[in-house]
C-alpha cells in the first residue's frame, strides 16, 4: 500500500481510555469491541504500509508460507503470517496445521496471551496521543490535513474528534476501519488464531519482542515520516481491496518472490526505515531462534511475512549459519 512497512500485528489497543470515549464515527462511539479491532490490527498494519508492487511470478508448485529449519539435533517450523485474514481463508493448509500439531510451543512476535487490551489501551495512550497540546491539524501541512479530512468523511468519521491523535495512529485508524468495511478483520489473522489455539490445547507460549517496542516503532518515526505515512496511506486506500486480496492469494501460494516485491519494494526506497523495522528486528530474532533449536525446543515460530523474505530475511540469515531450510 504505502512506502512504509513492517509489520506486526501487535494486536492492540482495547481503548484509547478517556481521551477517546467522545470519539465517534458516524452514530457510533469508538467502543471497546471497535477499539480492540483497532489494537488488533497494529502489525496488520505495519504490513500494509508499503507500495502495491508488480504481481511476480507464481510458483508451478503451490506451497505454504512454511519453512523447516534442520540442524544435527532437533528442528522447528518457521511461518510468516499475515495478520488479517477473513473466514473464507480457513482452514489453513495441511502443512500448517500439521506443524503447528507438532509444536509443543508457539513464539509470535509478540506473546498474544500476555499483550492483553488493557496493557495495549496503556501503552498505546501514552504513545499515540498528543501531550502538548499539538494538534493533528497542527503537525501536518494543510494538504495531507484535508486528505484526511475527507477520507475520514468517506469513513463516516467526524476528523475534529481525532485531532489529539499522532499521525501514525490516525493512519492506523483509517487502515483498520478501511480493512473492516473490505471483510478482514485481526481476529481471523493466522497469528491470533493459533495462539487462541495454543491456549485451548495447553500449549506453551512466547514472544520475541515486547509491545511496548512494537508500538515505539511507529512512535518513533519522525514528525516528517509520521506525515509522509499518513499521506500515503491515504492515498492508497482506494487501492486496498484488490492490493490486500492479491496479497493474501501469493501467500497462499507461498509465493515467495512476489510477497517480497508486495511488502519491501517501496519501502527499500526509504532505508533507514527498511533497517529499523525489517532488518533490524530480523537480526535481532535470529540468536532467540537459534537457541529455541539449540534448546530442543519442539517449537513453531510465527513471525510476519514480511521478515522471512529477501537478503536480510530470517529465512536467508538461517541458511548463512549452516541451518537446512526447506519450504513446505
Amino acid at each position: 500500500m504505502t512506502n512504509f512497512r513492517s509489520a506486526h500485528d501487535p494486536y492492540c489497543l482495547d481503548s484509547f481510555g478517556q481521551a477517546m470515549r467522545k470519539i465517534t464515527v458516524g452514530r457510533e462511539h469508538f467502543g471497546r469491541g471497535r477499539l480492540r479491532r483497532i489494537a488488533g490490527i497494529l502489525s496488520a498494519f505495519l504490513l500494509l504500509l508499503a507500495p502495491l508492487a508488480g504481481s511476480g511470478q507464481t510458483s508451478a508448485q503451490e506451497k505454504s508460507f512454511l519453512w523447516k529449519v534442520r540442524s544435527e539435533k532437533n528442528s522447528i517450523y518457521v511461518l510468516g503470517s499475515i495478520h488479517f485474514l477473513n473466514k473464507e481463508s480457513y482452514p489453513l493448509k495441511k502443512s500448517i496445521e500439521q506443524a503447528f500439531d507438532a509444536a509443543s510451543k508457539l513464539v509470535l512476535e509478540i506473546d498474544l496471551q500476555s499483550a492483553t487490551p488493557e496493557k495495549t489501551q496503556q501503552v498505546t495512550l501514552e504513545k499515540g496521543l498528543f501531550r502538548d497540546g499539538t494538534t493533528l491539524q497542527q503537525s501536518v501541512d494543510k494538504e495531507t490535513y484535508d486528505l484526511t479530512e475527507r477520507r475520514a468523511r468517506e469513513l463516516g468519521i467526524d476528523l475534529r474528534a481525532m485531532n489529539p491523535l499522532k499521525p501514525w495512529l490516525v493512519a492506523l485508524t483509517l487502515t483498520t476501519m478501511k480493512l473492516q468495511k473490505l471483510g478482514f478483520d485481526p481476529d481471523y489473522g493466522v497469528d491470533r488464531y493459533l495462539s487462541e489455539r495454543a491456549k485451548r490445547g495447553g500449549k506453551s507460549t512466547g514472544g520475541l519482542e515486547l509491545l511496548e517496542f512494537q508500538i515505539g516503532l511507529l512512535d518513533g518515526l519522525s514528525r516528517r515520516d509520521q506525515e509522509m505515512m499518513l499521506r500515503e496511506t491515504l492515498k492508497e486506500l482506494d487501492q486496498l481491496d484488490k492490493g490486500v486480496e492479491q496479497l493474501v492469494q501469493f501467500w497462499m501460494k507461498g509465493d515467495v518472490v512476489s510477497v517480497e516485491a508486495w511488502l519491501l519494494a517501496g519501502m527499500r526506497e526509504y532505508p533507514e526505515v527498511y533497517e529499523k523495522v525489517i532488518v533490524d528486528r530480523n537480526r535481532r530474532w535470529l540468536p532467540q531462534i537459534e537457541n529455541l533449536i539449540a534448546q530442543g525446543e519442539n517449537a513453531m515460530v510465527i513471525v510476519g511475512a514480511a521478515h522471512l523474505v529477501g537478503r536480510e530475511g530470517v529465512i536467508e540469515l538461517l541458511k548463512q549459519r549452516g541451518y537446512t531450510v526447506e519450504q513446505l
